[in-house]
């Protein structure tokens, strides 16, 4: 696949083939002019270049022959950008999971669905999904969805990557793709990154190689990936705010996990170097998955990858799906181990999970703790109380929940359940659940 190069073009023209149809940009205008190898501001070359083969399979049925193709536009540029402009955004690895879209993520989806009707963009991803580091676990991922075997999809992405990457008056480079804290680029087959832009367009992984439709999404042919800068993640860079913003190196991680605790402040000092931290030779499955992705907080709603470790660590149903049997059997660990009462996997529960992961393991092989002592409602704790529920549980409910002990659960004890539920980040049902229960100490 020819490398898309339009910062480096020499004039006006850029010209790029896409699954044997050369596109040329010129003055706004895009042609279909024939096939060929794309040249940036030249002519088609017809022998492809051998690092980057031409597809073998030819255009899809229905694709239109030569021809004009409608002019895309570009993205609106506020008005009053100061003259200065952000550095060239450093390489800042994903280390943390918090897959929340971020402001300035958000933002550019919706500019760029905006100026492109009919285009769509998504941002986060269930941490660990993708088996490699990806700033979608961070919120600072746009996927900018256009289908490139299209010719109206090349040209908007074509608009895109001008806009992006153009020199501004003053001869900046890559002027708006700084001003938005753009980190990398990839699309169709390749990769630009701010902190490598000298390097210009580079294979992406071994796409060259598959051509075919069936990796399309893979290598990006039908849509183009922007991952953001901590700054231009939070919406602080020139391009939303008009105030240059200083580079941001975000969360660090410690020295005895793997993943960071999500991003709270801005943080002017990169991160120590850390090295990727493996389980022992020989130990099992269970250990092997905490150490890989320990650190990576996740709570009730979260879901992928890491929520399936921790649940196989815990010795519940391991669906990837953190719900209230999961929260249930989180607080008794948390509890046994003397942690405060909580539904989320943090850094301190995943010290113990990695701690209980070096003892034993039971005959299931999950890392379940010993039974907590009994307390008060250790003997309700197998039943389900909810409105109009009567009786003893319903008493010991109450005492515990500082309602006057009536023994009948009326609206003030479901509201009292309610506000124990919100403050654990469970369901918020007034239903007495095993979770609500072990909540509560039971």
């Amino acid at each position: 696949m020819p490398v898309p190069a339009p910062i480096r073009a020499a004039g006006p023209t850029v010209r790029w083939a896409r699954r044997g149809l050369t596109v040329a940009v010129a003055a706004g205008l895009l042609v279909a002019v024939g096939t060929g190898t794309a040249v940036a501001g030249g002519t088609p070359d017809p022998s492809p270049a051998p690092s980057s083969p031409a597809p073998s399979s030819p255009a899809p049925s229905g694709s239109p022959g030569p021809g004009t193709v409608a002019p895309a536009p570009d993205p609106a540029v506020p008005d009053g950008l100061p003259a200065a402009l952000e550095d060239p955004s450093p390489y800042l690895r994903q280390v943390s999971c918090d897959p929340v879209a971020k402001p300035g993520a958000t933002a550019l989806g919706r500019l760029l669905v905006a100026t492109y009707p009919g285009t769509s963009f998504g941002v986060g991803r269930a941490c660990g999904a993708d088996g490699i580091a990806s700033e979608h676990y961070e919120g600072r991922a746009v996927d900018w969805m256009t289908p490139g075997r299209d010719p109206l999809g090349a040209a908007r992405a074509a608009a895109v990557l001008r806009w992006l990457l153009a020199p501004d008056a003053q001869g900046h480079p890559f002027a708006l793709a700084r001003r938005l804290g753009v980190m990398y680029l990839i699309w169709d087959d390749h990769i630009w990154g701010s902190y490598a832009a000298e390097a210009g367009w580079r294979p992406y992984a071994t796409c060259a190689s598959h051509p075919d439709p069936s990796w399309d999404t893979a290598c990006h042919r039908d849509h183009i990936h922007v991952s953001l800068s901590w700054a231009g993640a939070t919406g602080r860079t020139s391009f939303w705010t008009r105030h240059v913003a200083a580079t941001d190196y975000g969360p660090c991680r410690p020295a005895d996990l793997n993943w960071a605790a999500p991003y709270a402040t801005a943080n002017p000092v990169p991160c120590p170097a850390r090295t990727a931290l493996t389980a022992p030779a020989g130990a099992p499955a269970v250990e092997v998955a905490l150490v890989r992705d320990s650190g990576a907080t996740v709570g009730p709603g979260s879901t992928g990858p890491v929520v399936t470790a921790v649940q196989r660590a815990l010795g519940v149903d391991a669906d990837g799906q953190f719900g209230a049997a999961t929260a249930a059997a989180l607080t008794a660990f948390r509890a046994a181990h003397g942690l405060p009462v909580g539904t989320t996997v943090d850094a301190a529960t995943w010290r113990a999970l990695l701690a209980a992961a070096a003892a034993p393991p039971t005959q299931a092989g999950a890392l379940r703790p010993p039974p907590p002592p009994a307390g008060p409602l250790t003997l309700y704790r197998a039943q389900t109380l909810h409105y109009g529920s009567t009786g003893a549980a319903v008493r010991a409910l109450q005492v515990a929940l500082h309602v006057t002990p009536s023994g009948w659960f009326g609206p003030l004890t479901q509201a009292a359940v309610s506000r124990v539920q919100a403050a654990h980040h469970l369901p918020v049902t007034g239903i007495v659940d095993a979770a609500t229960w072990l909540a509560l100490g039971a």
